[in-house]
């Protein structure tokens, strides 16, 4: 370009030869790094931080760092987490059994016969919809009479029934009844020294691992002052006592 000179003064001029300007288009390999600015990248051979992670932070030896969708382009497959170790079956119950609960015989009928046993996985499920929680092995022959009847008992043993928890967890199911009062309540049989009783209709199910989980829609109570008895260690004992 040609420069005026200022007044009085006398420049050269000089011939400056621009030449056209190249646009160069930056390698397809190369992108931006997640959480770096746009206009800076990974340098080759460097992979790009998680998502979420500072730039600078760098995997401790030994660690190795989430495979991303990203980075599962040029690295082995995603795969899910191992599984678990679980603890031992026997350690489990021995500590679960020290969770204190209460004690319920869960009735129902299959033809005209009645049929139940004691069952201790039993929770209120909501209030605004009263309605319980029950779980039951999947194999349980009081569950396949619950979910071909469509209704079922709870029934809360009280300290003065405390032998029909045995009674109806490793008895005969054909003599479980004997003895034992009791009145049908729509059709579905209520143990007459029950502290409390729930007559409910059945609502949803899911199988879950080895057992079922039943809703019931309660549609009949009766309670009473009676002690319940509570179940902890393997051992009953009194409420209040």
């Amino acid at each position: 370009m040609t420069t005026t000179p200022r007044e009085g003064k006398t420049m050269r001029t000089a011939h400056v030869t621009q030449s056209p300007l190249r646009t160069t288009r930056r390698p397809t390999e190369t992108r931006p790094v997640p959480g770096m600015p746009a206009q800076e990248a990974a340098p080759p051979g460097v992979s790009a931080s998680v998502p979420g992670d500072s730039a600078h932070e760098v995997s401790a030896p030994g660690v190795s760092t989430p495979v991303t969708s990203e980075s599962a382009t040029h690295g082995p497959s995603a795969q899910g987490p191992p599984a678990p170790d679980l603890v031992p079956a026997e350690g489990f119950r021995q500590a679960i059994a020290k969770l204190p609960t209460g004690v319920t015989v869960l009735t129902t009928v299959t033809g005209d016969s009645p049929v139940g046993c004691t069952a201790n996985a039993v929770m209120s499920l909501s209030a605004d919809t009263p309605s319980v929680l029950v779980s039951l092995g999947s194999h349980s022959r009081t569950l396949a009479a619950i979910l071909d009847t469509g209704s079922f008992a709870v029934n809360t043993l009280s300290w003065s029934q405390r032998a029909l928890t045995r009674k109806f967890a490793s008895g005969s199911p054909a003599e479980r009844f004997d003895g034992v009062p009791w009145q049908p309540e729509r059709r579905i049989p209520v143990l007459s020294a029950a502290g409390v009783a729930l007559v409910c209709e059945v609502g949803d199910t899911a199988a879950l691992l080895d057992h079922t989980v039943v809703v019931g829609k309660v549609v009949w109570l009766r309670h009473t002052n009676e002690a319940p008895t509570v179940l902890y260690g393997r051992e009953q004992y009194p409420l209040g006592a």
